[in-house]
């Protein structure tokens, strides 16, 4: 209870402070933006007075006089502008300082003074730059070259007659000193006033007078957010820190003039309502939540003590002790009927506790009446007893059963074990054949595989004797085809021999003649005497060649007569060779024909070699499978004699059981 009104209390506080700061600070945007729009209208109106000005028909003859034929040539027009300017001076009274008309150059020839500023040079000022432009402004702040004063400027462009030619400009000046005046007497507070910021920072009105127009805003330290909404011509409540103390400013613009409002107050000034408040409403919780703590203390206590001693009691039930008196309280009010209602129950609790404790004594002869229809405990207690008697008598004739089974199922187990055991002897002595019918059979798959690799050892020898012979009875063909070629060269060469020695009788039978001419010669050269000299030199040459020739050719003869008897010697080898090779390439035939046979038979013991062997590793495969199938039936016969004897066990354990239940049943009374 009390931490929702805590809960409420800081609510409360936090919300009024924040309904109370929230209306301090539109306070002090309402002065801003209430000052603001004042400077608003009196800006608006200075200007539309500058522009009246500025139409006036006395004033335009004037500049355009001026800027035509120079101020020399006039005076007549000059003293009539400067007569309305008088005239509208006064009648604005101190409102403004004074009314000049430039030229075009920026220099004044006619001013609501009389005369005595003209000549005074405005060149270069913003304002009078934005009047040749054909832009009239309003709210720049200068230091007039007039007076040396601080005022306000409002400038004009001057129409010719025409309305095409800008031939000069009107410019008013306005004394600060108002606007000064208005900003000074507005006080926020204690330490809050109102100062006025151009949009360039620099201070128009400041209760520090050195400020104005020398110091810029923008170049204090802490006000950065409060630069950019005065930079931004925006409104806007912000905080900063000047010279250590924290302070809220609001500020408003003046749109005409670029101004900037700012209405400022220290921040411990502006929320001291706000803390007042909060310290009240902390005050008057604090008392509030003393005096309900003591409220709710008492009342809590009377509700307390009586329920902790229930709380007690209960605790010792839910312990399982039942020995708990609990005093009857004499209220009327919830508390006394709790009480009273605790005492029929540990009553009730005690009778069911008395009738639990004679079921545990196996006493089923009880009989249990409920105190209701919703007596839950009662209707339950009397539905175990009648359930837990049918369930003994039951029991009790399934017990008996259980006896005799247990008997008849352990003499049954007994003979089985003992048949278990027999079968598992003679598993064990069949594994064993079989085992050695296994190691046969593998000594007989060795022996066929090694006689199946010897006989296709063997085959693939014969195939290969088989292609040499083959290869051989190829090569003996081939031999009697060359032989043949020999035989048919050889006869060829004989009868070109033949020719050769024809031909060389024929160059013996020539050389004899060349030798008979040459004797011819040699006597006609002799009777020719010295003219024959040399033809006789020429016939013993022939002569010569001749002998030589005739020698060569029986030298040739004898040679050719040599290779004659080589030839007929090469065409009888030739002879014996064909016949050889034909002898050869019959017996080769003979060998081959025999190897063929010996291949066949060889590769048909081979395919029964191969045939035998792959029959006995199935019949290994098949022998290893039956060892497998009888090594598991030899343990499946392990397993099953273990297992008739587990169950031999279970079974008289089974028979013992139902002994001892009998014994047990027999203590229930039903």
């Amino acid at each position: 209870m009390v931490i929702p009104i805590i809960i409420i209390g800081i609510v409360a506080v936090y919300e009024s402070s924040k309904s109370i700061s929230e209306l301090a600070r539109d306070d002090i945007a309402s002065i801003a933006e209430s000052l603001a729009g004042t400077f608003e209208v009196g800006m608006n109106e200075q200007l539309m007075t500058v522009k009246n000005i500025s139409f006036s028909n006395s004033v335009i003859t004037a500049a355009e006089k001026v800027a035509k034929d120079g101020g020399k040539n006039s005076l007549s027009e000059i003293v009539s502008a400067q007569k309305e300017l008088t005239k509208i001076k006064d009648g604005e009274g101190d409102r403004f300082s004074s009314i000049l008309i430039t030229g075009k150059n920026g220099i004044v020839f006619a001013s609501s003074d009389s005369g005595k500023n003209n000549g005074l040079n405005l060149a270069g000022r913003d304002y009078l730059d934005k009047a040749f432009k054909g832009v009239p402004s309003v709210g720049s702040v200068v230091f007039s070259r007039a007076t040396g004063r601080v005022v306000c400027t409002a400038a004009s462009p001057v129409y010719s007659s025409t309305g095409k030619e800008i031939t000069g400009s009107v410019v008013i000046g306005m004394e600060l000193k108002l606007i000064t005046d208005i900003v000074d007497k507005i006080k926020i507070g204690k330490g809050g006033y109102v100062y006025i910021v151009t949009k360039d920072g620099l201070y128009i009105t400041h209760p520090v007078k050195d400020r104005i127009l020398k110091e810029n805003i923008f170049k204090d330290t802490g006000r950065e957010a409060l630069s950019e909404l005065i930079k931004d011509n925006q409104s806007g409540i912000t905080e900063y820190t000047s010279d250590g103390v924290r302070k809220v400013a609001a500020v408003s613009p003046v749109k005409t003039t670029g101004w900037s409002v700012v209405a400022t107050v220290p921040v411990d000034e502006l929320y001291a309502p706000v803390t007042f408040t909060r310290n009240i409403i902390i005050v008057v919780g604090v008392i509030f939540l003393i005096l309900a703590s003591i409220l709710f203390y008492f009342f809590a206590r009377s509700l307390t003590l009586p329920m902790g001693k229930l709380v007690r009691a209960a605790d010792s039930i839910a312990s399982g002790d039942l020995s708990i008196q609990v005093a009857t309280e004499t209220r009327q009010d919830e508390i006394g009927r709790l009480s009273r209602s605790f005492t029929l129950m540990i009553q009730s609790l005690k009778e069911k506790a008395e009738i639990a404790q004679k079921i545990a004594a196996s006493d089923l002869t009880i009989e249990v009446t409920p105190l209701s229809d919703i007596d839950s405990f009662g209707n339950a207690f009397a539905t175990m007893v009648e359930k837990l008697r049918t369930q003994t008598h039951q029991i009790i004739e399934g017990v008996n059963v259980l006896a005799s089974a247990g008997s008849e199922i352990m003499a049954s187990v007994s003979q089985l074990t003992s048949g278990a055991a027999e079968t598992a002897t003679a598993v064990s002595e069949t594994t064993t054949t079989v085992e050695e019918v296994k190691q046969t059979a593998e000594m007989a798959s060795q022996k066929a595989k090694h006689v199946s690799e010897m006989g296709q050892r063997t085959a693939e020898i014969s195939q290969t004797g088989l292609k040499s012979i083959e290869d051989a009875v190829n090569g003996m063909n081939r031999i009697r085809e060359q032989m043949e070629s020999i035989a048919d060269m050889v006869l060829r060469l004989s009868e070109q021999s033949q020719a050769i020695g024809e031909i060389i009788a024929t160059v013996n039978d020539i050389a004899e003649q060349s030798n008979l001419l040459a004797v011819n010669a040699s006597i006609e050269a002799a009777k020719a005497g010295e003219q024959g000299k040399g033809f006789a030199v020429v016939a013993q040459e022939i002569r010569s060649l001749a002998a030589q020739s005739k020698q060569a050719t029986t030298q040739v003869r004898n040679i050719l007569f040599d290779v004659q008897k080589a030839i007929s010697s090469a065409v009888m080898a030739t002879e014996q060779g064909s016949k050889a090779v034909e002898e050869g390439m019959r017996l080769s035939t003979q060998a081959g024909d025999s190897i063929n046979v010996l291949s066949e038979s060889v590769t048909e013991s081979t395919n029964a070699a191969i045939q035998i062997a792959a029959s006995s590793q199935q019949q290994l495969i098949g022998m290893a499978q039956v060892v497998s199938a009888m090594e598991n039936i030899r343990q499946s016969s392990i397993q099953t004699v273990s297992g008739t004897k587990q169950t031999e066990k279970a079974a008289h354990d089974l028979y013992n059981l139902g002994q001892r239940l009998q014994e047990i049943v027999k203590s229930y009374k039903v």
